[in-house]
């Protein structure tokens, strides 16, 4: 069985390359190409929510299983909060191929997911792009982004000012962008037309109001039924799309808890991204219109990436 590093990972997957698997993935998803079944959630009390993902792409040797365990409470004895291996499987025989380790792999596709959507739905001149976490899925967001937009400036936020501070100095030196680290998350909104939110967040960030019309948003983190990042008004106010319409109405609290509230219904959902990509579905967008992609990561993402990473490090098709 081949042991991928996180290296290997980063080296092979650059954000190019991740953006046009990811789009490739949603498209085959929305033709009917790959099978992405529901996946099963599993909190243990007072424990880790964990997360199994399996998924399969038509005509590919390989089908692969992301395991992904959460848990907030983890920082406060220095483990991660988030957790993931992908195991990927020979699709005919059932062999064990190969073991991935899922931060960069998560963190890249996720980048590459939120940077396919807003190619659609945003602007197309952003004049600040705002970041709410300054983990590892925050910090990829930047360069992915890049490969759509041109960034003159990046705007972040999270709780510990020391790291706010220091990760805006890498992702300045990093990326070659002028960047702040603003002192509240009211603060990043106000500033930015081009926002994500990249955090375990239970409760909403900001109040959805104080948006400014025409921003798109990509909110990536919660992603269990009773945890949000964006509230009610502003999921009311937004052109909502998904990356999966029965995984938003199962599991994604930002649009479980406006529904229940009454704020909207699960008909508010304008679009899967991939009904989009596929020309299944369109919409119209004024340049008012507030847009926002809520994601909480298709397995069939995972399984592109690891079957590109695997027939590179085979030196064929795998």
């Amino acid at each position: 069985m081949l042991r991928v590093t996180e290296s290997e990972v980063r080296n092979l997957l650059p954000y190019s390359k991740a953006i046009e698997l990811a789009r490739d993935a949603y498209m085959r998803l929305a033709n009917g190409k790959a099978i992405n079944p529901d996946r099963v959630w599993l909190t243990v009390p007072n424990g880790a929510s964990m997360f199994f993902m399996p998924a399969y792409v038509s005509g590919q040797r390989t089908v692969s299983v992301k395991i992904a365990r959460l848990n907030p409470r983890n920082s406060t004895v220095s483990l991660p909060t988030v957790m993931s291996d992908i195991l990927v499987y020979d699709s005919q025989s059932g062999v064990l191929l190969a073991e991935i380790p899922g931060e960069s792999l998560t963190a890249i596709r996720t980048a590459a997911s939120s940077a396919v959507a807003t190619d659609i739905l945003a602007r197309r001149r952003v004049e600040c792009l705002g970041l709410l976490g300054t983990g590892r899925q925050a910090e990829a967001h930047v360069p992915a982004i890049q490969q759509v937009r041109d960034i003159p400036r990046v705007v972040i936020y999270s709780r510990d000012e020391d790291r706010r501070k220091a990760f805006a100095g890498n992702i300045s030196r990093d990326n070659k962008v002028e960047v702040m680290a603003a002192g509240s998350p009211e603060e990043v909104v106000k500033e930015s037309d081009l926002i994500v939110t990249a955090t375990t967040s239970h409760t909403s960030l900001f109040k959805g109001e104080l948006v400014q019309n025409g921003s798109h948003l990509n909110a990536i983190g919660a992603a269990e039924p009773n945890t949000r990042e964006v509230d009610s008004i502003l999921v009311k106010r937004s052109i909502l799309v998904v990356d999966s319409r029965e995984q938003a109405l199962s599991t994604y609290g930002d649009i479980i808890v406006p529904i229940r509230e009454k704020a909207i219904e699960a008909t508010h959902i304008r679009a899967e991204l991939g009904e989009l990509l596929a020309k299944k579905r369109s919409i119209s967008r004024a340049p008012e219109d507030i847009t926002l992609f809520k994601s909480g990561g298709l397995a069939v993402l995972d399984a592109m990436a690891a079957d590109y990473i695997l027939s590179q490090i085979s030196g064929k098709t795998l």
